[in-house]
This record gives structure tokens, C-alpha cells and sequence, in this order.
């Protein structure tokens, strides 16, 4: 598959979240990963169904008891760290012996 249109990254818990526009001869369409400790499951949406999808998710968010000000936006790189601070988290270290 070629490479993405453009991309958006989320980490929100464990999971980390990829969205992933991209474009084949059919037309485009947004590519939903989720991605925990290393297991990934992928959902296609066809272009013409994003503001379907987009509209169901507001309704939805309607019902959802949210503190907005409890949550911060953070920027994760590939590897779900903060790239704000630059932690490495602890449980993403791999123990073993150094080569």
C-alpha cells in the first residue's frame, strides 16, 4: 500500500490509534489501526462514508459523560511516547542484555 495522504496519531490508554487517509484507483478512504502491545486491527472507510461516520460518532459523543477538561492532547511518536517530554515509558523498555 502507498504511503499515507496524511496521518493522524492517538494514544489513548494502552491503545494507540493510527488514521491513515490514503488513495487507490476506487477513490480515497481513511484506514483505522488499532494497535495494542502488538496486536492491530484495521478498519476501512470509504471516502464517501466519512461524514456518515463522522455524524454517527457526534451523536453518539451527545451521550458520553466527559469532563473535557480531564483530558490533554498528547503527541506520541511511533512508539507511543510523549514527544513533548521525551519520557520513555518504563513498560516500553524491552529488559535483556545489552549487544
Amino acid at each position: 500500500m502507498d504511503d499515507p495522504i496524511t496521518t493522524e496519531k492517538l494514544r489513548i490508554e494502552r491503545k494507540q490509534f493510527f488514521l491513515d487517509l490514503h488513495e487507490n484507483p476506487r477513490g480515497q478512504f481513511l484506514k483505522v489501526t488499532e494497535d495494542v502491545r502488538g496486536r492491530r486491527d484495521t478498519i476501512i472507510i470509504p471516502s464517501t462514508g466519512l461524514i456518515d461516520f463522522r455524524d454517527a460518532l457526534e451523536r453518539i459523543l451527545e451521550h458520553v459523560d466527559l469532563d473535557e477538561d480531564e483530558y490533554e492532547y498528547v503527541e506520541v511518536d511511533e512508539f507511543g511516547n510523549d514527544v513533548e517530554s521525551n519520557e520513555v515509558k518504563e513498560t516500553d523498555i524491552e529488559e535483556g542484555p545489552i549487544s
